[in-house]
């Protein structure tokens, strides 16, 4: 008896808690929100819009040459008329001093080979006295041995002649041994002013000698002082161009190496306009092709380039080919980093018209791998689902793609979220 009890008891609850949950069972899944758009018909040929970034034509990276402290970095007026030092935005002429290292130590390096070039030249001057000096001796030593000479000469003759009398006793001994002295004292005589004469002469070689290593010296002490005087030049950091200044990395007081980038400057008075196609377009575009271009940030004005460069290869990512159009900037208006916007007349299909949506709308198709889809929206009952349907993918023109089967023109497909909705499902379209 009981046991019967527990067993109703337990069937009255279990009857109890069915209708709840049965109704949570049922509970409604909610809509997923997405965004769609209508699949569009476009003519053969029609204008694309492409987002391009600005840049500009030439950009530099000013660097120091030489290491040191930053002791003056050159200086603008702001707006309110005060000085201050240059910065991004500000314009520079060619040629102009950005900023300068500390030059003492580069400087005393000069000094020191200029005070060895003055050196050299006092001992050069020295030198060339001691050569005039040397000549001088030089002339007096041959005038003295030309005199010795004759003398010499004179003595030899007399003592020939005593000679030869004493030997036929026509004169002393006496008179003999006087010419013989005379011809001894004159040879003696000549011997020395010959040997004064070579002294002479080895001072004048040796004087020569000394101003060619001090004209030697001065050459090698010279060209210390170019070389010295490089690194002092290149302690003052110049414009390469008239530019404008993108950025400075540096300050007063701070230390800086050799090599080390201190300005980015931007030659902005044409700038380059840099976006993406797919080798499908390609054949549309063209060197020297005339773009208009406009830029949110300068609305209502339009700009004209010519495409100056179309990349050989594409984007390893992307698969994109990168485009640059030249644009005259005079103006300044257009800034490096702004996005601007361009149309171009591509091909879009061999004959006829052509079915586009979005890229973003393509999803791959599940039964096959190898296949594409879309989410095209269907009205059941007064709700949306989603509908997947397998397509044939054709060119890609800008952002959208051809459809060459499986939608028609104004059939809503999902261009966002398409990946996180599942085949059949319950959707929201927002705006």
């Amino acid at each position: 008896m009981m046991t019967k009890q527990i067993l109703t008891t337990t069937l009255v609850l279990m009857i109890a808690f069915l209708p709840g949950c049965s109704k949570e069972t049922t509970k409604e899944k909610p809509a997923k929100p997405v965004k769609v758009k209508a699949v569009e018909t476009r003519a053969s040929r029609s204008d694309v819009r492409y987002s391009a970034s600005i840049k500009p034509a030439a950009q530099v990276e000013v660097a120091f040459k030489v290491s040191g402290y930053i002791d003056d970095i050159a200086r603008g007026k702001d707006q309110a008329g005060q000085w201050r030092y240059i910065q991004a935005g500000d314009m520079v002429q060619k040629g102009a001093t950005l900023a300068r290292v500390r030059q003492s130590d580069y400087a005393a390096r000069v000094n020191e080979a200029k005070s060895q070039v003055g050196e050299a030249r006092s001992a050069l001057d020295a030198n060339s006295s001691q050569l005039q000096e040397a000549i001088a001796a030089v002339d007096t030593a041959r005038a003295q041995v030309t005199d010795v000479k004759a003398y010499f000469e004179k003595s030899k003759l007399d003592y020939d002649r005593a000679r030869l009398l004493f030997e036929t006793q026509s004169i002393t001994r006496p008179e003999y041994d006087a010419a013989r002295a005379q011809y001894e004292i004159a040879a003696a005589k000549l011997e020395a002013a010959q040997g004064q004469l070579k002294a002479a002469e080895a001072r004048v070689a040796t004087a020569q000698a000394q101003i060619s290593a001090a004209e030697s010296r001065i050459k090698t002490a010279e060209a210390t002082t170019v070389s010295a005087g490089i690194p002092l030049q290149d302690t003052q950091l110049k414009a390469p161009m008239s530019a404008v200044v993108i950025e400075r990395r540096i300050e007063v007081g701070s230390l800086v190496g050799q090599g080390m980038a201190a300005f980015v400057l931007a030659d902005l008075t044409f700038v380059k306009a840099v976006f993406g196609v797919p080798d499908t377009s390609l054949n549309s575009l063209k060197l020297g092709d005339t773009l208009t271009i406009t830029s949110d940030a300068t609305p209502g004005t339009e700009f004209t380039g010519q495409i100056s460069r179309i990349s050989p290869s594409a984007d390893q990512n992307s698969r994109a080919f990168e485009i640059e159009v030249t644009i005259p900037n005079e103006q300044g208006l257009l800034k490096p980093g702004m996005i601007a916007s361009l149309n171009t007349s591509e091909r879009m299909a061999a004959e006829g018209s052509a079915l586009i949506v979005p890229l973003t709308a393509i999803t791959q198709a599940p039964e096959n791998p190898q296949g594409y889809a879309v989410m095209v929206m269907e009205e059941r009952e007064g709700k949306t689902f989603a509908q997947l349907r397998p397509v044939t993918l054709g060119e890609s023109v800008g952002n959208a793609i051809i459809i060459k089967s499986g939608v028609s023109t104004g059939e809503l497909v999902v261009t966002t979220g398409v990946s996180q909705v599942v085949d059949g499902e319950q959707v929201l379209v927002v705006q």
